[in-house]
């Protein structure tokens, strides 16, 4: 399967069954994400033991990009330390900076799918805004913007 292929189908398939989606009921970090242009809102929900990220989840109201985008994060995030998410999240950014020719990151496994959305730069800011949330989250703030 080609690379665009991928991302057609994982964008797909993670909107029309996205994982992890829901409002639970206890967490230990949140954050809002908005993308007022497009008007995506995400709300990320963290539950932290020990370091390590035992639970994420989001809900909101999304493009099929932020979905999918959303969906793929909380499964990769789910099990790592704040450290190592932390981390990710820099790497995702540098995964999506259209002024980068990065087509993948090793450390990001499945969701390097997601370099395809770098063909489309206005749903750039759609891609990182659950990775913007998140990140927020785990620095004690409750909302990021991709504006």
């Amino acid at each position: 399967m080609d690379i665009k292929q991928l991302y057609k189908t994982t964008i797909l398939e993670h909107n029309r069954n996205p994982r992890n989606y829901g409002t639970p009921v206890n967490f230990t970090h949140k954050a809002e994400g908005l993308n007022a242009i497009c008007g995506d809102q995400v709300f990320i929900y963290i539950t932290i033991e020990d370091d390590i990220i035992i639970n994420i989840k989001f809900d909101g109201e999304s493009c099929a990009i932020s979905t999918a985008s959303s969906s793929l994060m909380t499964e990769f995030i789910t099990g790592k330390t704040v450290q190592q998410a932390l981390l990710l999240f820099l790497d995702f950014c540098q995964l999506m900076d259209k002024s980068k020719n990065i087509d993948s990151i090793e450390s990001l496994g499945a969701v390097n799918a997601l370099a395809g959305v770098k063909n489309f730069p206005s749903r750039i800011k759609s891609a990182t805004l659950c990775w913007h949330a998140m990140n927020a989250a785990l620095n004690g703030k409750d909302a990021a913007t991709t504006e």
